[in-house]
């Protein structure tokens, strides 16, 4: 089994999410990120393999994880090395690991670590700010729009009938619920004037189910308070790795981050130092000593031995 591979070719497997960034609290559940070696068959064979997933799910009546869900994933190593050598935010910080979050190492596992200062380049300017982007907006549009389609689903259920038209409901000129020219939009759903109010009702409630769990962060204050906390933490990890190299774990700003997750912040807060922020690092850029290109020649090298010497091991066994 690929699973069985992934576990006896491990390198590394570590801590991630808010107990490597220090912002983790008695009810934080535990991620982990790990990264095996491929066999003969996965780098010579017609097989492929790049991630293994290994998580154990177990969510409660309001779809949040319990104490029994352990989210768990390994990288196949080649593929690892490549999202590091691109700056994928997600991958990179994990090179810069702390020793207290390391679960298992052994010295191929070390040796992967030696190179962490080799993958860091100018071209994490665009990525970080671009997974940024990611997290503002999903924080943005669900804190603007959830409460729009928590009230029309609300209203919809409780005063209209399933075979009424939305249509019907345009001179209600409700709050929550307009109309233009081609659309009835109801939060960030544009719907079809013509359906029936049941299959809008069933179209509002896949949307709100996407917020998931979270929904009890945007009732409460106003906008989802986790995705905010990642836009910053993005930003201020971008700024550290532009200006040092590396990410020093536990992050300096773990209590920030933690009152923005705890809803100690307004959103205009967040977004005006998320403003702040991404001015600095485009500054940091322009007088960073980080090459302009990732070292790739060089990465490649380290993968080509490194491989090659995990297969002469194998064979000499």
């Amino acid at each position: 089994m690929i699973s069985e591979i992934a576990n006896n070719n491990k390198i590394l497997e570590i801590k991630v999410g808010s107990h490597l960034y220090g912002t983790n609290t008695p009810k934080s559940d535990e991620d982990f990120s790990g990264v095996f070696l491929p066999t003969k068959e996965f780098i010579f064979g017609f097989r492929k393999v790049e991630e293994v997933n290994l998580s154990i799910t177990d969510k409660d009546e309001a779809g949040k994880n319990t104490e029994h869900a352990v989210d768990r994933k390994l990288y196949e190593f080649r593929k690892f090395v490549k999202l590091a050598l691109d700056n994928n935010p997600n991958i990179i910080e994990q090179v810069f690991v702390n020793e207290a979050n390391i679960v298992y190492i052994n010295e191929v596992g070390r040796a992967l670590l030696a190179k962490r200062h080799r993958f860091p380049h100018k071209g994490l300017l665009q990525k970080f700010k671009g997974y940024a982007f990611s997290q503002k907006h999903k924080m943005v549009i669900r804190s603007d729009k959830f409460h729009q389609l928590d009230n029309a689903l609300k209203y919809l259920k409780d005063y209209a009938k399933p075979k009424e038209l939305l249509i019907e409901f345009k001179d209600k000129r409700l709050p929550f619920i307009t109309f233009n020219k081609d659309y009835c939009v109801i939060g960030d759903l544009n719907l079809q004037k013509g359906i029936y109010v049941k299959k809008a009702l069933n179209m509002i409630e896949e949307r709100i189910s996407k917020v998931g769990n979270r929904k009890n962060l945007i009732t409460k204050y106003g906008f989802d308070t986790k995705f905010a906390s990642n836009l910053i933490r993005l930003l201020i990890e971008g700024n550290e790795l532009m200006s040092t190299g590396e990410i020093i774990f536990p992050l300096s700003s773990k209590d920030l981050l933690l009152d923005i997750k705890q809803g100690k912040w307004t959103i205009k807060e967040v977004l005006d130092y998320a403003e702040q922020l991404e001015s600095e690092m485009e500054s940091v850029a322009k007088k960073s000593d980080l090459p302009n290109k990732p070292r790739f020649d060089e990465i490649e090298k380290f993968t080509i031995e490194l491989l090659e010497n995990h297969l002469l091991s194998k064979k000499s066994k």
